[in-house]
């Protein structure tokens, strides 16, 4: 239990016999999703590109990756990794994310994490450097901001998922009570404000972790439980869930440990053996939240890929009228990026421009990449002939 919570399992309240949870089979839905993406991909003659920043070899992320590019190559997004070694500065894994983001052919970029002891200090930084039009993950302040507004923008991948299951099953959450144990950037409150929208999911959303009073006396409440808390079996006894056997359990909570024979399997935060008996819906480990992960990031690069060839025609033709006479593939100086806005852009007020020459990361000379203007103005880079 979460240190201050009372466990469940002192618990004298009764609870429901279901005859079994039924399964929100992620493996299924995961390809369905990836089928869908494919058939995108080959429609829209789209060449989506996920590029990996990885540091060290970390075990877990060896093998994260590797179901991100099987995944990706099964539906024909293109892979690459970049892999540095353990001892990687900041200022090398900075290079290595700038030249992703200049790279006019990568749609999505991924820094894997862990990152190792000696960077996760600055792990904030690290994400933050990454484009926010190539920011898949959806970890760049821009993007979480969006999110946090119910604008569009890319969506995180696992709440992305845990969504998508719900919808897929038919689980009807306007209104219902749905309770979050795990309060992470990468899940807890991302879902929190996917689910909570008011002109989609509209749930009734509870945060809670290791400083919740009496916290399974809340979970009782949940229509919808979602556990990510990295506990392993945290959630371990019926009495948690709701006395009549109708909750839906999501468990997002991934460990690798030894059975009673000693043989090495992988568990979620959830005993699903305990509580299946005991609610609606369950989400399998593995198989459940994992696969959609891994399809609704690869979503994410085929949406950032369809932004770039959706920028319009005269916007290209313009751009390339403009290469005729400025190398663009060259740093511009804020002189010229203005005057080569005024050009393709003639709608671009003073202000519009002061706001992409504010905001854009200049090179120490002040000069600027014409895929961090294209980028800023139109969502995506715009390819310099």
């Amino acid at each position: 239990c979460f240190p201050g919570a009372r466990c469940a399992k002192n618990s004298r309240r009764p609870w429901a016999m279901a005859v079994g949870a039924s399964v929100l089979d992620g493996k299924a839905v995961s390809g369905a999703v990836l089928d869908e993406l494919r058939a995108r991909i080959q429609a829209e003659s789209l060449r989506p590109h996920l590029h990996v920043i990885s540091v060290g070899d970390d075990p877990a992320s060896v093998v994260f990756v590797r179901q991100k590019r099987l995944a990706a190559e099964k539906i024909g997004v293109e892979f690459s990794q970049c892999c540095l070694p353990l001892e990687t500065t900041l200022g090398e894994l900075r290079a290595a994310i700038q030249e992703g983001n200049r790279s006019a052919s990568i749609h999505g970029i991924i820094v894997q994490l862990p990152l190792p002891v000696g960077l996760r200090q600055h792990e904030r930084e690290v994400l933050n450097m990454v484009e926010p039009a190539k920011d898949v993950d959806c970890f760049h302040p821009a993007n979480f901001g969006r999110l946090a507004l119910g604008e569009p923008t890319f969506l995180p991948a696992t709440p992305a998922g845990v969504v998508r299951l719900l919808q897929h099953y038919g689980v009807e959450t306007k209104g219902k009570r749905c309770v979050i144990v795990g309060k992470s950037n990468i899940v807890g409150k991302p879902l929190g404000l996917m689910l909570a929208r008011e002109n989609g999911p509209a749930a009734t959303v509870t945060f809670c972790d290791q400083h919740t009073e009496n916290l399974f006396e809340i979970t009782r409440q949940a229509d919808i439980l979602v556990v990510a808390a990295g506990r392993h079996h945290l959630l371990c006894d019926p009495a948690a869930l709701r006395p009549d056997g109708q909750a839906v359990v999501i468990d997002v909570g991934i460990h690798r440990v030894q059975n009673a024979e000693g043989k090495s399997i992988v568990q979620g935060d959830v005993d699903a053996e305990a509580l299946r008996p005991h609610c609606r819906f369950l989400t399998p480990v593995p198989g459940g939240v994992g696969p959609m992960t891994v399809a609704c990031l690869l979503e994410q690069v085929v949406k950032a890929a369809s932004r770039l060839t959706s920028v319009s025609v005269s916007v290209l033709e313009a751009v390339k009228q403009v290469a005729v006479k400025t190398k663009l593939r060259q740093p511009l100086r804020p002189e010229e990026v203005r005057r080569i806005m005024q050009r393709i852009c003639p709608d671009f007020g003073e202000a519009e421009l002061d706001a992409l020459l504010a905001e854009i990361r200049a090179n120490e000379d002040g000069s600027m990449f014409w895929d961090d203007v294209a980028t800023w103005a139109w969502g995506a880079p715009v390819p310099a002939p």
